[in-house]
């Protein structure tokens, strides 16, 4: 497929996904953030469309700025370092050393976005690993610098260990008022006007043993028993569909590489169990669905895209089968009307 020209892109559901599930979580209206940017609403579900960058630049700008929230930018990245990401998993699970991760890393966001190049020199005593925004932006991208630099320094601080030492690492962005007070010593930033990011370190850390252990990593398969098809492993599976349902479209085959299993050896899972990969994605969605309607005000058609359905029209009719309601009806059952005192009326309270 040839490159597009004239503006950068990347994939919406790549870069927006989390920003866009802690926004909600917090109250957000985030079709009214996509709109305003001009995001087609299927970014967040659809894995290969592809959103002009500087959108998804904006539209970081956007939550920060209807949160009241100078920092979300840096806290979701922090987050989303900490507990994994599925842009990062192929190179993190297979790299030996920091070195390798980066070398496989360069080679793997090449592949995924358009609006980024990376590239690492060496010299003596000190390694540069660059990223470049092809992604020309009108204004200063005070969120997109912070997240930055709080994914890459929470990912190598993560994956290096003990080796990672504040005094020896330089970072140069073009500001750093996004990032929380204290993420880094002020003699560790930089602020210069280049199109991305530079980071400095020391060779010797190229050859520390990297492994970033996260959460979707540990999870027990399962694998010790002896028909492989133990509670452990149907949780495991269970669980890794949670985190995932929201891509539009997850078939088998593309769960099968998140979970690092053959697409057959879940079948036979799910069989012993007396369930199969759709009726596994059928019960999440309802679970998750039931839960937010429950227990949150997201408009319908954010819980939509949370769990991977199209639009309200389509959650509609899943719920339908599901439960013989609609979402509205559920909810509203769900949160019987409160019984409020008459005026002048004091409330009883068991004082018991």
């Amino acid at each position: 497929m040839s490159r597009k020209s004239g503006p950068s892109f990347t994939r919406g559901m790549l870069i927006l996904s989390p920003f866009a599930k802690a926004f909600t979580s917090r109250g957000g209206d985030i079709e009214a953030i996509l709109a305003r940017n001009g995001i087609p609403a299927g970014a967040l579900t659809d894995p290969a469309m592809l959103v002009d960058a500087s959108a998804c630049y904006s539209a970081m700008e956007d939550m920060a700025e209807t949160l009241s929230d100078p920092y979300f930018g840096a806290k979701v990245a922090i987050e989303t370092a900490t507990k994994g990401t599925p842009a990062f998993r192929d190179s993190a699970t297979h790299a030996l050393n920091f070195g390798d991760f980066l070398s496989r890393l360069v080679v793997e966001v090449s592949k995924q976005v358009d609006n980024v190049r990376y590239s690492v020199s060496i010299k003596p005593g000190i390694v540069t690993f660059d990223i470049h925004r092809t992604a020309k932006v009108i204004k200063r991208s005070t969120q997109l610098d912070a997240v930055g630099v709080a994914l890459y320094v929470t990912l190598i601080k993560k994956g290096i260990g003990e080796t990672f030492n504040p005094k020896d690492i330089l970072i140069t962005v073009p500001t750093t008022q996004g990032l929380p007070p204290g993420f880094l010593p002020k003699h560790a930033l930089v602020t210069s006007q280049i199109d991305g990011m530079r980071i400095s370190f020391p060779t010797h850390w190229l050859w520390a043993p990297f492994s970033l252990d996260w959460e979707l990593v540990k999870v027990s398969r399962g694998e010790f028993a002896a028909d492989g098809a133990s509670e452990a492993t149907l949780s495991y599976l269970r669980g890794m569909l949670m985190d995932n349902i929201a891509y539009q479209d997850l078939t088998l085959n593309d769960f099968s590489k998140i979970c690092r299993m053959h697409p057959r050896r879940i079948q036979r899972i799910l069989w012993a169990h007396g369930t199969s990969y759709s009726q596994m994605k059928d019960d999440v969605r309802q679970s998750i669905t039931e839960d937010l309607l429950s227990n949150t005000t997201l408009p319908v058609a954010q819980i939509a895209l949370q769990v991977g359905l199209s639009g309200p029209a389509a959650l509609d009719r899943a719920f339908r089968r599901w439960t013989g309601r609609t979402p509205t009806q559920f909810r509203a059952e769900s949160r019987p009307e409160q019984v409020y005192p008459a005026p002048g009326e004091i409330p009883h309270r068991d004082l018991g």
